[in-house]
């Protein structure tokens, strides 16, 4: 077995149980720190294939950029009610379960799919190299063959970024009382606590 073999699976039981670690934490902030380290193997997993556009986007984007947006979004919540809620309830486990299942089938379907193409000579790191690199091959079939798809899913992400956006200030709204005043009347001790 070559050196390559043997990190691919080191990053990759490292990235699984990374994985695990990262939902099964009740703390919020441990559950992040188990989920860069994850992303981080995923990386080292796309360096040993010669992915390295896939490297870049991993740290940069997931590792940076949504780990970022994680720590502001906890900053905003309250941690304690959420950790002394139950966490699970029954219903959501099977659920869980057949979710997980779908996305097994879907992924060996899709594994096996490119292993049969790759198999019979289409993905190959020589033919990626041949056409221009792993970034070229990725914008050719991401602008191209794939534009539709892409240019869908760039809407969903702003409709559902408007609908928070909107979720979020009808929350706010619904608070807030506001209390009418005379002017000639005169404020109570209490209702000056209150305003302060």
């Amino acid at each position: 077995m070559g050196v390559e073999k043997v990190l691919f699976l080191i990053f990759g039981a490292l990235a699984v149980i990374g994985g695990m670690a990262t939902i099964t934490r009740k703390k919020i902030v441990h559950a992040l720190v188990f989920l860069v380290f994850t992303f981080i193997n995923i990386a080292a997993i796309f360096l040993l294939t010669n992915a390295y556009f896939l490297v870049v986007v991993q740290i940069l984007v997931y590792a940076g950029a949504i780990m970022v947006m994680f720590v502001f979004a906890i900053m905003f919540l309250d941690l304690r009610t959420f950790e002394q809620e139950e966490q699970t309830h029954r219903g959501q486990r099977w659920v869980a379960l057949a979710l997980s299942t779908l996305v097994l089938v879907e992924f060996v379907i899709v594994l096996a799919g490119i292993t049969f193409v790759s198999a019979r000579g289409g993905i190959t790191p020589a033919a990626v190299a041949a056409a221009g690199g792993d970034s070229k091959v990725l914008g050719r079939a991401l602008f191209d063959q794939m534009l539709l798809p892409f240019e869908v899913a760039s809407v969903v992400l702003l409709v559902a970024m408007v609908g928070a956006i909107v979720l979020v200030k009808k929350e706010k709204t619904s608070d807030v009382a506001t209390r009418s005043w005379d002017p000639a009347e005169q404020l109570t001790p209490e209702a000056r606590e209150g305003e302060d």
